[in-house]
Formats: C-alpha cells, sequence, structure tokens
C-alpha cells in the first residue's frame, strides 16, 4: 500500500475487494491505516461499498451506518455510491442517509485535535503552500 500510495494521486478504498482481499478481522484496521496514511501525505482517500445494503432496501444495516460515520471521522475525504444509486431501488433515500450520517459525525470530529496531529507531522520548516493553509485553517478553527 505504501509504494502504491506514493505513485497514486489519490486513493479509493473499495470495502468490497478489502473483504475479498483481507481477513474480514483485519479490514478495520487496514482502513483505518490507510487513510491515515492517505491523510499524512496530503492525498484524497474515498470509500465505496459503504452502503451495499441500500441497494435493495430503504435503510442501511446498523453497521453499515456505523461504517459511514467511521470513515468521517477516520478521515476519509469521500463516500462513492455506486450500485445503491446506479441500480437501487431508493436512491435518493440512499444520498440523503448518507449525507444525514457524515453530517452528524462530522459534528462530533475534532478538527482542532485533527490539525494539531497533521502538523506535527508535517514539520518545520512549512513550505510556502503550507503555511497558507496551515493559516487558513487556523481561521476556521477560531
Amino acid at each position: 500500500f505504501d509504494e502504491i500510495l506514493q505513485e497514486a494521486d489519490g486513493i479509493i478504498l473499495s470495502r468490497g475487494n478489502l473483504g475479498i482481499d483481507l481477513p474480514p478481522e483485519k479490514v478495520f484496521l487496514f482502513q483505518k491505516s490507510a487513510l491515515y496514511k492517505c491523510n499524512m501525505a496530503g492525498k484524497p482517500a474515498v470509500l465505496t461499498r459503504v452502503v451495499d445494503s441500500m441497494t435493495d432496501n430503504l435503510r442501511p444495516t446498523r453497521a453499515e451506518a456505523t461504517d459511514v460515520a467511521n470513515a468521517v471521522l477516520d478521515g476519509s475525504d469521500a463516500i462513492l455510491l455506486g450500485a445503491e444509486t446506479l441500480r437501487g431501488l431508493y436512491p435518493v433515500e440512499t444520498i440523503s442517509t448518507v449525507g444525514r450520517i457524515c453530517s452528524e459525525a462530522e459534528k462530533v470530529f475534532n478538527q482542532d485535535l485533527y490539525f494539531k496531529k497533521t502538523v506535527k507531522y508535517v514539520g518545520e520548516p512549512m513550505t510556502h503552500l503550507e503555511s497558507i493553509a496551515s493559516s487558513a485553517v487556523r481561521a476556521a478553527i477560531k
């Protein structure tokens, strides 16, 4: 993964594929680690296959709803919906549900703590662009 991340402009983590390539008990840990590494490398991380049950059902499973929230809390930049909206029976409801879950998770996401951890990783001296971005984040937090 580290070699792929180094070359990639961004990463899409397909939870379905992770479930094929990894034992079930390892998927969550790889996902968290991959999201963290993407964030520290400054590369976008997108999660997909998060509410597969909504292809045929009006509501996600409790586990899927929790997974969506954890994707936000772990630093995912986006959630990509596929079959749920392409051929699913409830595309509008799926988008609305995922949006509400993300909104609730964002309310409790500690932006200040996350920023402080990220700045420690960047180190000193910052580049000109990092300095501008850091100032913008500090202003937004205040």
